[in-house]
């Protein structure tokens, strides 16, 4: 039975966001690249991460420290024991949503995600089961890949999953994981080889899977006993178990948005496929790939594909009103590229490329794994007291503010779409030299960040911190120049009353 809640919200005047609104998407892209199948010899992890109209604030969460016997809390009720200190962390946090925080910890373990609905039709949780806490606990916790896969493992099969499916992508310094959840008490895990790339639309990229094999799969112990039972699977006639075709919602492996990003990622990558083919889990790239690739693959609108491009890549038209299987949409909330090296310390070797809002015409910008704040106007204040302030954020979380900068790149974003042919270009050329510059100063800048952090780290993570906030300030300055060059004004707040229908559970992105 569905419930019905009403809430009275205030957002703004979306008149002024013209198509944004009604061609969005809700969904989220991943690429995961293996450290030897990049150009320089580290794990690459790209991602989009697409809710339509949202807020995202930037926060730095430090250590926090706990008694012994403390207890962790969950959303639904239920409760684990807490442990001693958890990790600090960079959070990427979108007020009131369960499924769209990303995550970079201190020990370089970053998380992020995709819907990817499975044909489970029967829920089997206790305590109220586990969904928002799922990632949390893995940033708060895990300093390996891999060990954030088991326990969210753990979580999954003690408390059940509330949504209807979703793939968490994992890294860390030395591998990449796809943690596939399925509602209820059974899940999946997979490691990209470190000579291959993982493309993630929103069906389940995990295929072929063999237990035994506990170095590169993971899973629940019943995974295939269950499947079996459900007739999902049959060892004499399906062969070896593969886990997206027994458990994946057939729907979302033929929907055509899935199909086309998958798709356009591939024909980028590895040309010998086609948009309507069984796509592998990994596969082995036609060429290395570097963190320059990601980026331009997260931002593309399906340029130069056939029968998916109708806009001349995007001279013609707006490919947000006439481009299919776009890799960047209307949806997109946020965009990032993580490199990890593990040659140098983590606090300088794992960096989280950032673009808030769209990739398409907000830089990348580098946030190192040390950094220790943010600027003040990446975050609404007095807003984020506790936890139960993200589960239930005030009534006025999505009025839009000069002060605050994800505004701007939301009001940027979304008016670039009334005039894009003319708009697009000025932006797009903004982007690309700050981004170029970005790219030519990093190796200068740590090389002199490591020579600091050997004799003092304590000063290279305040002279790292201070880099990262720098450019994030520029990037904000920018976006308030060209809204000012392009004559987009901002938009009146109105109120507005919301009528939300929702099925528990129920997942979006």
């Amino acid at each position: 039975m569905k419930k019905l809640i009403t809430l009275l919200l205030l957002v703004p005047c979306l008149i002024s966001l013209g198509q944004e609104t009604l061609h969005s998407d809700y969904n989220c892209f991943t690429v995961m690249v293996g450290k030897n199948a990049s150009v320089e010899g580290t794990l690459l992890y790209g991602h989009n991460d697409d809710d339509g109209f949202q807020l995202v604030n930037t926060y730095v969460e430090p250590r926090k420290n706990y008694p012994q016997g403390a207890e962790q809390t969950l959303q639904y009720g239920g409760r684990i024991p807490q442990v001693r200190t958890t990790h600090k962390f960079l959070w990427l946090e979108v007020p009131g949503m369960e499924v769209a925080d990303g995550f970079m910890n201190e020990y370089g373990v970053c998380i992020g995600s995709n819907f990817c609905g499975s044909r489970e039709d029967t829920l089997d949780i206790s305590h109220g089961g586990i969904l928002y806490d799922l990632r949390l606990i893995m940033a708060q916790r895990a300093k390996t890949a891999r060990e954030a896969v088991r326990i969210a493992g753990s979580l999954i099969e003690q408390f059940g999953y509330r949504g209807s499916g979703r793939s968490y992508c994992i890294s860390d310094r030395e591998e990449a994981w796809v943690l596939a959840a399925v509602k209820g008490k059974r899940w999946a895990a997979a490691r990209v080889p470190d000579d291959e790339v993982m493309v993630l639309p929103n069906y389940y990229p995990i295929a072929e899977m063999d237990l035994k094999d506990t170095a590169n799969y993971l899973g629940s112990a019943d995974l295939i006993s269950y499947a079996q039972h459900r007739g999902w699977y049959d060892r004499s006639s399906d062969g070896k178990f593969n886990f997206r075709n027994a458990y994946a919602s057939k729907g979302a492996l033929k929907n055509r948005g899935n199909t086309g990003r998958a798709w356009s990622a591939y024909s980028a990558l590895e040309e010998d496929y086609r948009r309507n083919d069984n796509f592998p889990f990994s596969f082995k790239p036609k060429k290395k790939v570097s963190k320059q690739i990601l980026m331009e693959l997260l931002a593309g609108h399906s340029q130069g594909m056939q029968d998916m491009d109708k806009t001349e890549s995007c001279t013609t038209g707006n490919p947000y009103e006439l481009n299919e299987g776009m890799i960047c949409n209307g949806g997109t909330i946020y965009s990032f590229v993580v490199e990890s090296r593990p040659w140098m310390p983590v606090d300088i070797g794992t960096v989280m490329w950032l673009a808030p809002r769209r990739c398409d015409v907000q830089p990348f910008i580098p946030w190192y794994c040390g950094v220790t704040r943010v600027p003040e106007n990446y975050a609404k204040k007095g807003y984020l007291n506790t936890l139960q302030d993200h589960y239930t954020p005030p009534l006025d979380i999505h009025v839009m503010s000069k002060d605050l900068a994800y505004w701007n790149f939301e009001v940027l974003s979304a008016n670039i779409n009334k005039d894009f042919v003319q708009k697009f270009p000025v932006a797009l050329l903004k982007k690309q030299q700050m981004e170029a510059s970005l790219l030519k100063a990093q190796g200068k800048f740590e090389k002199r960040a490591l020579r600091q952090y050997r004799i003092n780290p304590t000063q290279a993570i305040q002279t790292i911190t201070k880099y990262s906030n720098q450019h994030a300030t520029k990037s904000y300055l920018q976006t308030v120049a060209l809204l000012t060059e392009l004559n987009i004004p901002f938009p009146t707040p109105e109120t507005k009353a919301i009528k939300i229908e929702d099925e528990v559970p129920t997942e979006k992105n």
